[in-house]
């Protein structure tokens, strides 16, 4: 321990002692004190820091900026830092570290670590920049810690202080703490009261978030890689070895990774796992040697591993206990969904199990002349289901290229038993609007179906809106399986129970609850609201019998209604399966992720018939979002959103 910090580190538990006994009346003397260690903290790194300057930045709307300020941290004596991702966010013509005093050195990336949002510069010429040091601190939850970077202008040191509050998140890659910290941190360090180094800042934001990184500036939640993780990794990133989370391919049965089951609904083709033989219908029972009890365990250990690394997989298929020994992917080919062009309902059946029943065929179905109405299917690629969402998945997962085997009893459960192999077909391809619809995805309302717009009045939440669906008095007959259309408003658009008058006539026809919501602020949409319009799902669903297969968001023009629908629908994975904008929509900044199997998300962009498809669907099709474009009517709209249970 150098003794500076030693002595800070015991003279401030020496008079937080003393003013909680009543020793010293001097609370701001601790307040002193304390701000005396963090200071003392922060030196034992802050000349290890350098600013990190871009030139020539190319920004996403197409304009060029001098400077996006960051920082790095030199790790060892051969001009090499460890940056954040924030580096790599925006190509720029340069990158320049300048150092403490002043001294600038251009610099050239060597490796990228993805998985943990690191990166590797090397500089041009020697720096006057001592590396840090790497140790093997006890890390507690609780502790004080202090993130240090450097301000960018005058190169000052930045500093702010919390408390570690977790390890091991983002899934097993990074410590947390309630530091708050700006793009100035980002690269710099994270510390103990001691000086001693913890670990690196990123830009990370929870995963069950979508925003860029800047949403989270003060937000009170700050991630760093451990110093330990980088350790492990930095000799390959020196080599020029770029660093990737290991895949494995596997697909939960439920979209709530808390749920206890391990069961396997579908297995991502020409994965690792389908490699080694897993099976939709396996129990994983331990992962490297690890007892899991559900899928948030199995995601928590798998989330710290590189690839290649290899894993043992044990599970439980039927009575018999296999191991699976696999190697992870850096990269799994891209999800192509599929699609077999049915819809199907789920019936009890004399022994009062679950079984699927065949309730109707689109037109172009490529099983059409295989599979007919009230077959009931009792296997899916030999493994017995009886869930529409789990059969759904497979579906969704299956490889064009390779038959699917179905098993099928015809006519009913105890009909005549037939296995059929059958090709699926990619969900773009399918025709989604048909005319007319098969008869399993027509609304048939009551009889006294009357429907009505109302204002939307939820206590919780300071947005207006306005609401489209049936009026439910006492003895009234709503019709069964409502679509419900979320709709989000550009700032500024007019009252909501105005803009809902035009849907009226087209919610009734198809039966699909409309709700309008509009910005808080009547200027913008803010991002604290990325959460409004689940919950209004949530309420909607209370009052009507809404089917959540045909829950969509989307926006009524092309502003920040829609920028804000597409972070909603990508960015909350589960919530809604469907996402309609426009084509001339701009895009949000969001941290982009694979379309969810457990979940899965289509979109539709509205646009004119001879229109193409904006340019930046292209990464969200790679990601295996299954998109459509089509006319930009609530005719067509409504159509797809009635479509939407088909499998």
């Amino acid at each position: 321990m150098h003794s500076r910090n030693g002595w800070t580190f015991w003279a401030l538990v020496i008079l937080a002692f003393m003013a909680s006994t009543g020793g010293v009346d001097a609370d701001d003397d601790l307040r002193a004190l304390r701000a005396v260690a963090i200071r003392s903290a922060a030196k034992q790194v802050e000349s290890s820091i350098v600013r990190v300057e871009k030139f020539g930045v190319i920004e996403s709307g197409g304009e060029v900026s001098d400077d996006a300020p960051t920082v790095a941290i030199a790790i060892d004596n051969q001009r090499h830092f460890i940056a954040s991702s924030l580096v790599t966010a925006d190509q720029s013509a340069s990158i320049v570290l300048v150092d403490q005093e002043d001294r600038r050195s251009t610099a050239k990336i060597i490796a990228t670590d993805h998985h943990r949002q690191l990166v590797l510069l090397e500089a041009a010429e020697e720096l006057n920049v001592p590396p840090v040091t790497f140790s093997d601190p006890t890390l507690q939850i609780g502790q004080t810690v202090v993130a240090v970077g450097r301000i960018a202008g005058d190169g000052s040191v930045a500093l702010s202080s919390g408390v570690l509050s977790a390890e091991d998140r983002l899934w097993g890659i990074a410590l947390q703490t309630d530091a708050r910290v700006s793009s100035v941190f980002y690269g710099g360090a994270l510390v103990n009261l001691r000086g001693e180094f913890l670990g690196v800042i990123v830009p990370a934001v929870p995963d069950d978030m979508g925003e860029q990184a800047t949403a989270w500036y003060d937000a009170g939640v700050a991630f760093a890689i451990p110093a330990s993780a980088i350790a492990k990794t930095i000799d390959a990133m020196v080599k020029g070895e770029d660093i990737r989370q290991g895949l494995v391919g596997i697909v939960s049965k439920s979209n709530d990774p808390y749920v206890e089951s391990t069961e396997i609904a579908a297995v991502k083709p020409r994965s690792p796992a389908a490699r080694a033989g897993i099976e939709p219908g396996d129990t994983v029972l331990s992962v490297d040697g690890q007892a899991v009890r559900s899928h948030r365990e199995i995601k928590q250990i798998l989330g710290a591993m590189d690839a290649p690394r290899s894993v043992v997989i044990e599970l439980k298929r039927g009575d018999e206990t296999l191991r699976k020994d696999i190697t992870l992917a850096e990269s799994i080919p891209p999800l192509r969904p599929q699609s077999l062009g049915i819809t199907v309902g789920s019936i009890a059946g004399d022994d009062g199990v679950r079984q699927l029943v065949v309730t109707g065929l689109t037109n172009n179905s490529p099983v059409a002349n295989v599979i007919n109405v009230d077959d009931v299917i009792t296997a899916i690629g030999g493994s017995p289901v009886d869930d529409i969402k789990s059969f759904r998945q497979i579906v969704y997962l299956a490889d064009p290229d390779e038959p699917l085997s179905i098993s099928l009893a015809r006519g009913s459960e105890n009909g005549e038993r037939e296995a059929v192999d059958v090709n699926v077909k990619t969900i773009d391809l399918v025709d989604t609007f048909v005319d007319p619809l098969p008869e399993s995805l027509r609304y048939v309302g009551g009889d006294n179906d009357m429907w009505e717009i109302t204002e939307l009045s939820l206590t919780d939440i300071a947005n207006k809106g306005a609401v489209v669906a049936p009026k439910i008095e006492p003895g009234s007959d709503v019709g069964k399986g409502l679509g419900l259309l979320v709709l989000l408003a550009d700032p500024g658009s007019g009252p909501a129970e105005k803009l809902a008058e035009p849907w009226r006539e087209h919610a009734t026809k198809h039966g699909v609850v409309v709700c309008i919501i509009a910005p808080a602020d009547p200027e913008r949409w803010q991002a604290d609201e990325v959460d409004v319009a689940a919950r209004v799902v949530a309420s909607i669903a209370k009052r009507y019998p809404i089917d959540d297969s045909m829950v969509v968001i989307g926006s009524l023009d092309k502003g920040a209604g829609a920028s804000m629908a597409i972070a909603v629908g990508i960015g909350r994975p589960g919530k809604f399966a469907g996402l309609a904008v426009a084509g001339d929509a701009r895009p949000p900044a969001i941290r982009l992720r694979e379309n969810d199997p457990s979940a899965p998300l289509q979109m539709l962009i509205r646009m004119a018939a001879d229109a193409e498809l904006p340019p930046w669907t292209t990464v969200l099709e790679k990601a295996g979002f299954p998109i459509i474009g089509a006319g930009d009517d609530p005719e067509t709209l409504m159509r797809w959103v009635r479509s939407m249970p088909r499998i």
